[in-house]
């Protein structure tokens, strides 16, 4: 038995090796070049589309873009803690729930007028609301296998990757057309915004106040990760025919050591030295198994996709958004 799993880990090293290489690279170009680092993982996964297909690379491949998925999104309970939402207070708090929920729901409506599947409504919504990139690949973790699976979470990452960047760059203007005070920007970059980073380089390009709350705000968006992840994995199970079809869906066991991360991070339980390496560790899995999906996708296929789901991107975002000035301009908040 260990002379087995030695050969299957060596199946997997060389695979494993060249995601991480290319992972270095894609870090690399985005610290240099001002590119966002989820989107460079993309693009280099997809030049190097070829090598998912190659024996000696294949089983590895295959491996990071599941399993070391997987892995990377349990450590991103190691992120989250309970008490940092205690600031927004019940109203603060209902209202971001509200509006992660609503925009899930509108997204699949979109979806469907777009002539778009429930996966791609789906996987859109939860990045869009939630945390951009890692929120479509943790979800995309929990849904049912499909031939269709890994295309629609590249679009997914791009699409929302390629969104919140040009947010960073936009929103910090269009708050001082719209004359709102610090509080009040942190709240709209915190809430519309996708990727933590992105909230992190609107918010404080604005004010170490607006900086602030949008952390705030954006890290009870991440938080909802978990319940909707829990959902999912009931809403995709009972959605099977049969007693039989439903055990080949069993439950992502993964997700337990996520909530349990949570809850020891909350309880201070974890020492700070080793939080930081699972956070930085859970980058670089989430960083490498994005390289893994994208050597996986053909550029020819993602061509022609078209530029609908691009367009449940905007419109998801720009929902989104009106949803958190609607809520400024009444004073929810």
């Amino acid at each position: 038995m260990i002379r087995s799993k030695i050969e299957q880990a060596k199946a997997y090293s060389h695979g494993i090796a060249v995601c991480l290489v290319i992972t270095i690279a894609a870090k690399f170009m985005a610290v240099n070049y001002g590119i966002p680092v989820m989107l460079m993982c993309l693009l280099l996964g997809m030049i190097f589309n070829y090598m998912s297909r190659e024996k000696p690379t294949k089983a590895g491949v295959q491996f990071t873009s599941k399993a070391i998925l997987r892995l990377g999104v349990v450590l991103i309970g190691a992120r989250i803690v309970f008490s940092d939402f205690l600031g927004l207070g019940i109203n603060g708090i209902a209202i971001v729930i509200f509006a992660t929920a609503f925009v899930i729901i509108c997204s699949m409506f979109f979806a469907k007028l777009l002539g778009l599947d429930k996966e791609q409504g789906l996987l859109l919504g939860g990045a869009t609301s939630i945390c951009g990139a890692s929120a479509a690949l943790a979800i995309s973790s929990v849904m049912p296998s499909s031939k269709s699976l890994e295309q629609n979470t590249l679009i997914a990452v791009l699409g929302v990757t390629a969104m919140g960047t040009i947010a960073m760059i936009t929103y910090p203007v269009i708050i001082g057309f719209l004359g709102y005070n610090d509080y009040q920007a942190g709240i709209l970059i915190g809430g519309a915004i996708h990727d933590v980073a992105q909230v992190v380089g609107a918010g404080y390009s604005v004010s170490t106040e607006a900086g602030d709350t949008a952390i705030l705000i954006k890290l009870m968006r991440v938080f909802l990760l978990i319940p909707i992840l829990f959902i999912f994995v009931y809403m995709f199970k009972n959605s099977k025919k049969s007693d039989k079809a439903a055990k080949k869906f069993p439950f992502p066991m993964f997700l337990v050591g996520f909530f349990a991360l949570m809850v020891l991070n909350s309880l201070s339980l974890i020492p700070y030295e080793i939080l930081k390496i699972l956070e930085y560790s859970s980058k670089w899995f989430l960083m490498m198994s994005l390289v893994a999906v994208g050597m996986k996708t053909s550029p020819k296929t993602l061509v022609g996709v078209g530029v609908r789901p691009f367009i449940l991107v905007l419109l998801n975002t720009a929902f989104l958004s009106a949803l958190y000035i609607f809520v400024i301009y009444e004073q929810f908040i």
